[in-house]
């Protein structure tokens, strides 16, 4: 990947609105999760940063001018196909560890698990 810099649309397991995090390559899984974690403060106030689990996906994203309400619906990790995402656990692999190409764009690329209660 040639950019230091990579923005990548997250969305929490469950929820059906995404949202941008914007960081270095060379960073790690961890800082990722940190990221995420600081960009939803009070959604994740409650979540210690280590407990977030994150998977890569890619799940298209449909354009605004499309009619089409399914967008409005919640995404489940249990509902995406076991080839279709793949779970972060080293976090001490960078972002460009996972990412080798730059990510597509009109796409979901992390789902964000909270721990379980």
């Amino acid at each position: 990947m040639t950019n230091d810099r990579i923005t990548l649309f997250c969305l929490v397991d469950g929820e059906s609105t995404s949202f941008p995090v914007e960081i270095e390559s060379s960073k790690t899984i961890g800082d990722l999760k940190k990221a995420i974690k600081d960009d939803n403060a009070i959604a994740f106030a409650d979540v210690d940063t280590k407990m977030l689990t994150l998977w890569k996906v890619s799940i298209s994203v449909a354009d605004d001018d499309d009619d089409d309400d399914e967008d409005d619906l919640p995404i489940l990790l249990d509902n995406i196909p076991k080839n279709d995402k793949k779970k972060l656990k080293a976090v001490t692999n960078t972002v460009s560890d996972v990412f080798k190409e730059t990510p597509p764009k009109k796409t979901i690329h992390i789902l964000v698990r909270r721990p379980p209660p």
